[in-house]
């Protein structure tokens, strides 16, 4: 009996004390938030803010933040002089604030910050001093719960590999004196990159974490120059997330990115895209994750009143399935009024309903404006205003019930109306001059990613890109992904169209499509020709069929390399578009409100195809499986305008326009 009692007590004590392996702290962690320019200063509050406060740690826990790292500069509060001891005062001070997080079940790093005095000068003194004070830290906190993390230095800027090789056994091995199971956290040298961290050496133990920093690419995330977006910016995230994945995976390393973000007054909807694919591919690859939060050029909580502004949602509710590819663009309708369209990719199935959110104004707060169906994958919203500034994000809950959010996008509906160019559309056939894009400026007639006129030879006034080409016209150039420019045209003759265009490239290989109502799409690929001055006539991937009739074409960039663009060319080729006439489809009530009955032509009795819904000028928005001759369509959810219903059965093709109130 008293040899079981042992044992029992034995295993109770045993699990009781049972130390987090790194892993388990790794998805413990999950996604955090540093508490920087705060310890870190030469002295607390030097910098641009206040001393730290509890407050701050409660605002962390009801936004779901389940990390901090708490950045803390030891240099100003230690003796200059053996035996190196800190200032009381200020050890009391950072357990203080150690302790707000850890009493509330948060995961605390606990870091040696701007330790320059180290990093330029690693002199056999400056090394015992450094020893001394991580001397000191293990004796005032190995009793702190497992949650506590240590990381040994932040970017050590300075330091060889050697060196900071050198450093972090030291450490290690001083924190192994007393705390042989403490969560320690390790870099390379620099400025602690993914590739800093590659190099390093490993050191042999069992309760270790990498750590890197990332704040790629600089230019747009350190010094909010251009845009962020392009098939060649989500290549180079995912191979460096790849890289770092592939670290941790052959040397059984977790990593925590313990530092990462864009400043505030980059591209807002740069900024956005860029957070969401960041926290999308942590997710992914199971990677711990603290956002840079200094209180200014990149701040995230608003300290002086602890709220949040629409990163947040992101930071901790984004993931590799939520919505992507979200753009809004605007349009009009036909009595000229604004609308703004919201299109993006959904890539959940077992999801609840959608909602669509909007602010207006620069600081507005969001608001429900649309709850869709859990396929949806574009909105449309005509309650808008010119010179009005509009944030949509979206939201939804996947099968688990986990909130699961997309990226919010800005648009400003400028006041300017859409209308042809010299106010005569271009004709279809014929060629179609790219400098004779529509008037109503950014936003309505064109997307640009900046807003000088790079070409400065043609519509100076203007953001397109415009400069000199052959035959002493112009062309389009400065091109990159996700740019679009808008041309209302006039189709003389509904039927199947060849499509031309002539361009230049000195770049590499690239893309871009022509987009009509109706879902028709024309696809191009551009080669790399002999130079920038050296111009080639090019086709489409296949012909387009056009209905006749007034309508906006949309020449979208999807290619990530530069080329220029001179002119388009539409040469008929067929008048025979298998569309039957309007009144062979008969829809009512039109307009509608909540319901269409559509009764298909009668020499369609048993039809077996598809409806499908298209929404003015962005495509296809539902799709719907009928049978039999009649079909009944829900359109409670979709908001008012006119919309484009198509019948498809076999080889022919049934067109009505609604209208829905």
């Amino acid at each position: 009996m008293k040899l079981l009692q042992f044992l029992l007590v034995l295993l109770t004590t045993t699990t009781l004390t049972a130390q987090l392996t790194p892993f388990e702290a790794l998805e413990g962690m999950g996604r955090g938030i540093n508490l920087g320019n705060t310890l870190e200063p030469p002295q607390e509050s030097a910098w641009n803010n206040g001393p730290a406060q509890e407050a701050y740690f409660d605002a962390y826990v009801a936004a779901g933040f389940t990390n901090v790292r708490v950045p803390v500069r030891w240099d100003e509060h230690t003796m200059n002089t053996p035996p190196y001891t800190i200032d009381a005062d200020w050890m009391d001070r950072v357990e203080e604030v150690v302790d707000w997080g850890l009493d509330r079940g948060l995961y605390i790093t606990l870091n040696g910050h701007h330790e320059d005095w180290l990093k330029q000068n690693y002199t056999t003194e400056n090394k015992a001093r450094y020893d001394s004070i991580w001397r000191q830290i293990v004796v005032r906190f190995q009793d702190k719960p497992d949650k506590l993390l240590y990381e040994i230095i932040n970017e050590p800027f300075g330091l060889t590999v050697a060196q900071v090789d050198d450093l972090n056994a030291r450490i290690l091995g001083i924190i192994r004196e007393q705390e042989p199971t403490r969560i320690v956290i390790f870099g390379g040298n620099q400025y602690s990159n993914a590739e800093e961290l590659f190099r390093a050496e490993i050191p042999d133990d069992d309760y270790i974490m990498g750590y890197y920093h990332s704040y790629d690419p600089w230019n747009f995330a350190g010094l909010s120059q251009g845009t962020w977006g392009t098939p060649a910016d989500y290549a180079g995230m995912a191979n460096k997330f790849q890289a770092a994945k592939d670290w941790s995976d052959q040397y059984g390393i977790p990593v925590h990115i313990s530092e990462y973000g864009a400043k505030v007054n980059a591209d807002f909807n740069s900024r956005m895209r860029w957070y969401g694919e960041y926290l999308g591919l942590a997710d992914l690859h199971g990677f711990a994750t603290s956002t840079w939060d200094d209180g200014g050029d990149f701040r995230v909580l608003n300290r002086s009143d602890q709220t949040w502004p629409e990163v947040k949602d992101v930071l901790i509710h984004y993931y590799q399935d939520s919505p992507n590819e979200i753009v809004v663009t605007s349009t009009q309708d036909d009595q000229g009024n604004p609308v703004v369209m919201l299109d993006w990719n959904n890539r959940l199935t077992d999801n609840d309903s959608i909602v669509v959110e909007r602010a207006e104004g620069v600081n507005g707060t969001f608001a429900e404006v649309g709850r869709l169906a859990p396929s949806a994958m574009s909105f449309l919203d005509t309650d808008v205003y010119s010179n009005g500034v509009f944030t949509y994000r979206l939201y939804t809950h996947d099968a688990t019930g986990r909130l699961t959010h997309g990226y919010p996008q800005r648009l400003t509906l400028s006041s300017d109306v859409q209308s042809p160019y010299n106010n005569t559309p271009q004709a279809i056939p014929g060629k179609i001059e790219v400098e004779d894009y529509d008037n109503g400026g950014q936003d309505v007639a064109y997307n640009d990613n900046d807003s000088a006129n790079q070409g400065g030879g043609y519509r100076l006034s203007e953001g397109v890109d415009i400069g000199g080409g052959p035959d002493d016209g112009y062309v389009l150039g400065y091109v990159s992904a996700g740019e679009w420019i808008e041309y209302t045209v006039d189709v003389e003759t509904a039927g199947n169209y060849r499509v031309d265009a002539r361009i230049a490239s000195d770049d590499a290989a690239s893309a871009f499509t022509l987009n009509f109502p109706a879902d028709a799409t024309v696809n191009f690929v551009t080669p790399v020709t002999a130079g920038w001055n050296d111009y080639q006539e090019i086709s489409a991937e296949g012909p387009v069929m056009l209905e006749a009739g007034q309508q906006v074409m949309r020449l979208n960039i999807t290619g990530g390399a530069a080329f220029n663009i001179d002119w388009i060319i539409f040469t008929l080729e067929s008048n025979a578009t298998g569309e039957e006439q309007d009144n062979q489809l008969i829809v009512s009530p039109n307009p509608a409100d909540d319901q269409v009955r559509v009764a298909f032509p009668a020499s369609l009795q048993s039809a077996t195809g598809t409806v499908q819904l298209y929404g003015a000028s962005r495509g296809k928005i539902a799709e719907y499986k009928v049978a039999g001759n009649t079909a009944t369509i829900n359109v409670s959810d979709l908001p008012s305008g006119t919309y484009l219903l198509r019948l498809t059965d076999g080889s022919k093709n049934f067109v009505r326009r609604i209208l829905i109130h």
